[in-house]
């Protein structure tokens, strides 16, 4: 059978068509992300309005090149947070390393703090290795700012590993900074990575004098399981506070053993073990011991803390805590689960509740600060911070609570419906949960810090408040963010250096899913009160 000569001549003009033809796609694609870019710079500037700017940054998702990219870390320095965080995230999505090559070349001579410590972010955010050795250099170098270092101990988290010998030394550098968030970033990291090299360096500073500080650590020697850590956490419970909550899990995870607050039981179990050549239990051990636990813990609860506060089931020993209360104009509504809500005034959800705020105001123990907010479209404070728990100031504070009452309900609709809509108000009974929630940091929204770290001392490290309780009925529907996916990321993100424990208690029908996943990424427990 004869060969047809015209079939590889053929087979050659279809691979030139399709190199031609995708050549010719690349082009168009390039084109179309140039244009992109030209009509971006267009109308950003025009934009007043955040969720437009926020929009507008977005609609550079997908639109990589070197160009977007120069664009976007300018954006940086945006005096609106919202819109900066945005402009990290779309960077996060980059991943050619050609995009991010002029930033590396310009970083070992960037003098501007302020840019450093953001290009050092967006390293992070794209997962950029190739920055890594310059990174760990920042980490041990004394002319490189503090909110750099910062950024540098957040970053070797996404781009080290336990095992790279050069991260361990930056880490360790990084553990004995002056600055309270560089400390407080480094531990964090030593401990998701869990440098076992680096536990005995931790423990120092579980009595760091910055108590962020210490909070981070005593997660982390829980993570890394750290022996010369148990007496130092025992004394950490004997001082009481939300600490001690917190040393008590790290005893538990770290040894197996579980005295709950009874720290002489602690102090002779331990002494008498170690006298033994007790080791603690190998990770298997543990993960054996943890679920007899759980069934234990379901079948007979856990003994409540000595002292402890407590408002709608959730109990802290927390001595300075924030009460968050939504009071919207749908609070008004009565619930439906009647049979959950006996022994209450009524049932509108408002009037449950006030008791159970009124109830938790009296569990305070004189020890302990505390504060109230009310919320709805606006900020209803009853102090302007936190204020010990004597005698007076609960007098004051349940007072203040029975004189509260939903904002733009069946009252403010009544007179709207009477043509009084100046009267009514109803635009002051909306739901400002980001607002509501920012006002824990001591943050005003249009006023929000660039970073968690100021020349040396940190806004975060003079914050007192460990522990914020947040009630909300529904959907947020005002403020600078309603979309509840971006409001959990922008205060899990604020909170990564002012570690608060947010508890979240749901009342009413609505997706409470935002709620309950508030409380996981901030170490609270949610609550569900009931429909």
């Amino acid at each position: 059978m004869r060969a047809n000569p015209c079939r590889p001549l053929r087979a050659l003009f279809l691979l030139l068509a399709t190199l031609l033809g995708g050549g010719f796609l690349a082009a168009q694609d390039d084109e179309a992300k140039l244009e992109a870019l030209k009509e971006f710079r267009k109308y950003f500037p025009t934009y007043r309005e955040v969720a437009q700017q926020r929009e507008a940054v977005f609609a550079l998702k997908g639109q990589e090149t070197v160009d977007a990219a120069q664009e976007l870390v300018r954006l940086l320095e945006h005096r609106v947070p919202e819109v900066r965080e945005a402009v990290l995230e779309v960077l996060g999505t980059y991943s050619d390393p050609r995009t991010f090559a002029p930033f590396l070349a310009e970083l070992p001579k960037e003098k501007n703090a302020a840019r450093r410590a953001n290009l050092v972010e967006v390293f992070a955010r794209a997962k950029v290795k190739e920055a890594l050795p310059l990174l760990r250099a920042f980490a041990s170098d004394k002319n490189v700012d503090a909110a750099t270092k910062h950024q540098v101990a957040r970053a070797l988290q996404v781009l080290g590993t336990s095992t790279d010998v050069d991260t361990r030394e930056a880490l360790a550098a990084l553990l004995a900074h002056a600055d309270p968030m560089v400390r407080v970033a480094a531990v964090d990291t030593t401990g998701s990575l869990r440098v076992k090299e680096l536990g005995e360096a931790l423990v120092p500073l579980l009595d760091d004098a910055t108590w962020q500080v210490q909070a981070s650590a005593i997660q982390a020697v829980a993570k890394i399981r750290v022996q010369s850590a148990i007496d130092p956490l025992i004394a950490i419970m004997k001082k009481g506070g939300r600490l001690q909550q917190d040393a008590g899990v790290a005893l538990e995870r770290i040894t197996a053993l579980e005295f709950g607050f009874d720290t002489a039981a602690w102090e002779q179990q331990v002494a008498k073990l170690k006298s033994l050549g007790w080791r603690i239990p190998t990770d298997e051990e543990l993960e054996k011991a943890a679920q007899a636990k759980a069934v234990s813990d379901k079948r007979y609860g856990r003994t409540p803390a000595p002292g402890a506060a407590q408002f709608a089931q959730i109990q802290t020993t927390s001595t300075q805590i924030l009460f968050i209360i939504d009071i919207s104009g749908s609070m008004e509504d009565l619930v439906v689960e009647r049979e959950k809500f006996q022994g209450y005034d009524d049932y509108s959800k408002f009037a449950i509740v006030r008791t159970e705020l009124l109830r938790a105001i009296d569990s305070l123990q004189p020890n302990s600060n505390f504060n109230i907010v009310a919320f709805a479209t606006e900020l209803h404070p009853w102090k302007k911070t936190l204020v010990p728990a004597n005698v007076i100031n609960k007098d004051a504070a349940r007072s203040w609570v029975r004189r509260l009452k939903p904002l733009g309900g069946k009252e403010s609709q009544e007179l709207a419906q009477a043509g009084l809509t100046a009267s009514a108000n109803i635009g002051a009974g909306k739901t400002n949960t980001y607002t509501a929630l920012l006002s824990a940091f001591g943050v005003d929204p249009d006023k929000a810090p660039s970073g968690p770290s100021t020349g040396g001392q940190s806004v975060a490290a003079r914050n007192r408040l460990d522990t914020v309780y947040f009630l909300s009925d529904g959907r947020p529907s005002t403020g600078k963010l309603v979309d509840t996916g971006e409001i959990l990321k922008a205060i899990t993100e604020l909170n990564r250096s002012y570690k608060m424990v947010i508890h979240t208690i749901a009342i009413g029908e609505f997706q409470k899913e935002f709620l309950k996943d508030l409380a996981a990424h901030n170490g609270g427990v949610f609550v569900d009160l009931g429909r």
